[in-house]
């Protein structure tokens, strides 16, 4: 099941947060995350536990994906897909243009990524700390 994280999330956001990145907290403040109208996080849970989420920001006409997340055993049943449908589609109406970026050592990441539709737009060396990225996205075509 997904659903919209609230506050009360804070401890399993965290713990998912960390699983990418040990500065998580340090880089996130999220107490004050929830403050802004323009942040987003869903969560997957499966069996009472939260094993994965996906966090954006959402301001005007661009969302820009944040960070996506789903615990090593939950993994390759789609749960990620899920959470990219979700909040494409939660804000389908609205978004022109989703970005993101990824190691560019994380195919199986690129290659969800690519499903939807999301092209490499450049590369930013080091940004991350022991490999470069991929800026990636698609412009969504209103009708």
């Amino acid at each position: 099941m997904i659903r919209k994280a609230n506050i009360g999330d804070k401890e399993d956001i965290i713990k998912l947060g960390n699983m990418i990145n040990n500065n998580f907290s340090k880089v996130y403040d999220i107490d004050n995350y929830f403050d802004k109208k323009y942040n987003v996080i869903y969560l997957d849970i499966e069996d009472n536990e939260v094993v994965g989420m996906i966090m954006a920001i959402v301001l005007y006409e661009t969302c820009e994906i944040l960070n996506i997340v789903v615990k090593e055993k939950y993994r390759n049943k789609k749960i990620a897909t899920n959470l990219m449908d979700t909040l494409i589609s939660e804000f389908a109406d609205t978004i022109e243009f989703l970005t993101l970026e990824v190691s560019i050592n994380n195919m199986p990441a690129i290659n969800l990524y690519k499903k939807f539709g999301l092209e490499i737009i450049n590369t930013r060396k080091n940004y991350y700390e022991n490999s470069d990225a991929y800026l990636m996205g698609v412009k969504y075509e209103k009708c």
